[in-house]
């Protein structure tokens, strides 16, 4: 659970600008993880699709509308949709109409599957929160490593200054004839060995930085103006709390890993409702109304006149043909307008329809029994994430009041390994020693030294790990 730590981190800690380079902060090599990592982009998405999810869901529960339109042309013979009527010549049709659908019912499945939505969208955004934080602890962890890095540097730099130091004074002693030639080749052997320490201290550095710019996603254009600013660290200031309970109490209710399981336990008890809806029957209402035209509808023109006779039949016996009127229209017949016929062939339906699930080939059964055994999963998950963190916090407290212990004993190790180094120079020079017993002491302080910087940092940052975890703002003021 460090990971929380060094991302809540660096949004509180001051730091100092140690030169006129471009000074990249903690918190700016974090922020500019957060704007180019592909994990957090990937997951931001993921997101982004989970609120799509919402809105589809959301749209289940409304009426759907749509509206339709066609238009083409008969040949053959076939029956007209609006005059009910053979025809055989080729004949125009359109037709046009809206329609809408509602479920009214469903077991209330399209209504959990929406307040899973919410509960999803909560799952998701924990996860993205962790993975910010996951980013973060190795963006720190980089960050970091430049700091011990560059504390070498330091050391191997001081080591330089000192044994040149003892070359001149030795050189001197030498000119003088109070001291043998073999005691200047020694220390400037030793000079050489701190110089050549002194370049593999810088490529560690180099390195350390090349990794942290790797990880941060540094174009290669910004490099040679990256420099980290190391923060104002006033350890005298810093105290250990008494206990990881309250930590521990405050992180299994404010984790981003808790929320996540939490909502996952939730989004598979929607789940499990979701399969027992199918159980339910499903009633649902459709309505449409539509209109059409058709090129063999005609109506007449002009008025109606005699147009001879027309036989209708025969007399029964003597066969004699019986004839009637007939009539026709001055005008003849058109094809009745596309307007009037949009007007007078409106039609609307009105449908209801419910379907009973009585069998479905166990898949209603399978649905249940599956989010069953999910809904016991995610309690599981949840439980599981509870005591790994219990357990993280608690491991958090030990290292810390471990890694303050280790820092207290080095730091009377390097006075010790001071001191030892303060004789054996003056015993060296005075000839009372030779160079092996004065490298043996630098080897000493060195080694010191460097278990005090790698000390100094790991108790500060374990320390603050605690601190976040009891939910104080994390700051180094």
């Amino acid at each position: 659970m460090v990971k929380k730590v060094l991302f809540t981190l660096v949004f509180f800690i001051p730091f100092a600008s140690v030169n006129a380079q471009e000074d990249w902060t903690l918190q700016k090599c974090i922020d500019h993880a957060f704007q180019h990592n592909i994990q957090i982009k990937q997951s931001e998405l993921n997101l982004e699709i989970t609120e799509i999810g919402k809105q589809r869901n959301l749209g289940n529960m409304l009426p759907t509308l749509n509206a339709s339109g066609s238009h083409g042309y008969n040949w053959g013979q076939t029956i007209d949709p609006f005059t009910n009527q053979f025809a055989t010549e080729r004949i125009q049709s359109n037709s046009l109409g809206i329609g809408t659908s509602l479920t009214i019912f469903n077991g209330f499945q399209n209504l959990n599957r929406y307040r899973q939505s919410d509960i999803d969208i909560a799952a998701q955004k924990a996860e993205l929160d962790r993975m910010k934080n996951d980013v973060a602890l190795n963006v720190a962890n980089a960050f970091l490593n430049v700091l011990f890095q560059e504390e070498f540097v330091n050391i191997a730099r001081f080591n330089v200054e000192n044994s040149s130091q003892q070359v001149n004074r030795i050189q001197a002693l030498v000119d003088a004839g109070a001291a043998p030639l073999g005691n200047l080749v020694d220390i400037q052997a030793q000079l050489a060995s701190d110089e050549a320490s002194l370049v593999s201290a810088e490529n560690n550095l180099n390195i350390a930085y090349l990794n942290l710019r790797q990880l941060i996603l540094l174009p290669d254009e910004k490099a040679p103006d990256f420099t980290i600013v190391a923060p104002d660290v006033q350890l005298e200031q810093m105290q250990l709390p008494p206990s990881a309970a309250s930590a521990a109490n405050n992180a299994l209710n404010s984790f981003p890993e808790i929320k996540s399981a939490e909502a996952n336990v939730a989004s598979a008890a929607s789940g499990l409702s979701i399969a027992k809806g199918g159980k339910s029957p499903r009633l649902t209402a459709s309505y449409s109304y539509g209109s059409g035209y058709s090129g063999a509808r005609t109506v007449p023109v002009g008025d109606l006149i005699p147009a001879g006779t027309v036989p209708i039949g025969f007399v029964e016996g003597s066969g004699e043909v019986v004839v009637a009127p007939d009539f026709e229209y001055s005008g003849g017949f058109e094809t009745k307008s596309f307007d009037a016929q949009i007007r007078d062939n409106v039609n609307q339906s009105l449908f209801f329809n419910l379907s009973i699930p009585i069998f479905n080939g166990f898949s209603v059964k399978s649905n249940i029994e599956q989010a069953e055994v999910n809904m016991k999963s995610a309690e599981l998950s949840l439980e599981q994430t509870r005591l790994q963190l219990r357990q993280n916090v608690e491991s958090a407290y030990a290292d810390a009041l471990a890694a303050f212990n280790n820092y207290s004993a080095a730091e009377k190790s390097v006075e010790a390994a001071r001191l030892a180094l303060d004789y054996a120079t003056a015993s060296y020079e005075e000839g009372a020693s030779n160079i092996v017993d004065y490298t043996n002491a630098r080897i000493r302080l060195d080694n010191a030294r460097a278990d005090l910087v790698r000390n100094k940092y790991d108790y500060i940052f374990r320390l603050k790990v605690v601190e976040f975890y009891m939910g104080q703002p994390l700051t180094f003021r």
